[in-house]
C-alpha cells in the first residue's frame, strides 16, 4: 500500500506518524509536497500525482484537512470519480499521505470506505487517562532515562493533558538531567512550574475543602504570576462547570469513556474531575456566586481584585 490516512485529534501523534512515514520512505527532500485541502483543491494533488519525477523514483504528497472523508465536506462529483480512478490505479512510486484532525472520518462514504481500503490507517486520538502515564512512561525509558508512576502523574498535573505539552517539558527535562538517567519528582518541582490548569484545580480543590489559608496561598501565587481575577473567574467557572457536568453524567450511568466522546474534553481532565469531592447543589451555589460576582466586576461595582479575594474567603 502506498496510501496513508490519519485521523484523530491528538496533533502530535499525527506530526510523529508523519515523521516515521517519512524516514521510512526516505524520499528525498524536494519530492516532498504539502497541501492544505482546506485552500487546494484535490484536482491539484491528483495532477501531482501523475506528475512523474525527472530527479527521483519516488514522491510524498502530504493531504492536509482532507476533510472530504468527514460528514462536514463533500468533493463534487468529478473530483470524487477523479479520485477514485486515481486510487483504483495508483503509481507504485507516489506516495500519499491523508491526515483528518478531527476524532472520526465517515465510513458511510463511499470514498472513505475506498481510501480505507487501499490505505495503511492510524488513529491518532487523544490518549485516554489510563493509558497516558504508561504511553509517557515508554517514551521516557525509549530515551534510556527512568521514573517512577507517581512521578508521572505529577508531570502531567503540573504540564496539563496535552501531549504535545508533555513532550516539550520532557525534552527539556531530558538536558536538565544529562547525564543522570533518574527523574524524580524533586527533579520536576525544580523544573516545571505549574500551569493555569494544575493552579485552578488545586483551587478549587481548596475551595470546597475550606482551606482557606491555601485558597490564598494559591490566589496570591497566580496574581503574583500575572493571572487577570477575570480570567481566574471564567477559568472557575468552567472547572466547576465541568465538574457538574461529569458528575450529572456518571448519575445517569455513563462510562469515563463515554463522558469523553460526549463532552469532547480531554480523557485526563475528565479524569481529574471524576476524583472530584464536590455534591452537585454545592457546585451550583459557587457557579451562581461566581457569576454574580463577574456582573458585579463589569459593571464597575466591585474592584475585580478585591471581589475575587473576598468572594474565596467567604466561599
Amino acid at each position: 500500500m502506498n496510501t496513508y490516512l490519519l485521523f484523530g485529534l491528538e496533533n502530535y501523534l499525527i506530526d510523529e506518524k508523519i515523521k516515521e512515514i517519512k524516514d521510512k520512505l526516505k524520499v528525498e527532500e524536494d519530492n516532498i509536497i504539502n497541501y492544505d485541502l482546506n485552500n487546494d483543491s484535490i484536482d491539484s494533488v491528483l495532477v501531482e500525482a501523475s506528475t512523474v519525477s525527472m530527479f527521483s523514483d519516488k514522491k510524498l504528497i502530504i493531504c492536509d484537512n482532507s476533510l472530504f472523508l468527514t460528514a462536514n465536506k463533500s468533493l463534487s462529483e468529478e473530483e470524487l470519480n477523479d479520485l477514485t480512478k486515481y486510487l483504483e490505479n495508483s503509481f507504485e512510486d507516489v506516495f500519499i499521505i491523508f491526515i483528518v484532525r478531527d476524532e472520526k472520518v465517515d465510513s458511510r462514504k463511499k470514498i472513505t470506505k475506498l481510501v480505507n481500503k487501499v490505505s495503511k490507517v492510524y488513529e491518532c486520538n487523544k490518549i485516554e487517562s489510563y493509558r497516558l502515564i504508561n504511553y509517557l512512561g515508554d517514551y521516557i525509558r525509549d530515551k534510556g532515562y527512568s521514573i517512577s508512576s507517581s512521578s508521572i502523574e505529577l508531570l502531567i498535573s503540573k504540564v496539563g493533558y496535552e501531549l504535545s505539552n508533555i513532550i516539550k517539558e520532557l525534552d527539556k527535562m531530558f538536558i536538565y538531567k544529562g547525564e543522570d538517567k533518574k527523574i524524580t519528582k524533586e527533579d520536576i518541582e525544580d523544573v516545571i512550574t505549574n500551569n493555569l490548569e494544575k493552579n485552578i484545580f488545586e483551587l478549587t480543590n481548596a475551595i470546597v475543602n475550606k482551606e482557606k489559608s491555601r485558597v490564598i496561598e494559591i490566589y496570591n501565587q497566580l496574581i503574583k504570576s500575572g493571572e487577570d481575577p477575570i480570567k481566574l473567574i471564567v477559568t472557575l467557572s468552567n472547572q466547576f462547570r465541568l465538574i457538574m457536568q461529569v458528575k450529572l453524567m456518571r448519575t445517569g450511568g455513563y462510562s469515563e469513556k463515554e463522558i469523553v466522546t460526549t463532552l469532547k474534553e480531554h480523557p485526563y481532565r475528565i479524569s481529574l474531575a471524576m476524583k472530584s469531592i464536590y455534591n452537585i447543589e454545592d457546585i451550583k451555589d459557587i457557579l451562581l456566586k461566581l457569576s454574580n460576582l463577574d456582573y458585579e466586576i463589569v459593571t464597575g461595582k466591585t474592584d475585580k481584585f478585591f471581589g475575587l479575594e473576598m468572594f474565596l474567603l467567604n466561599i
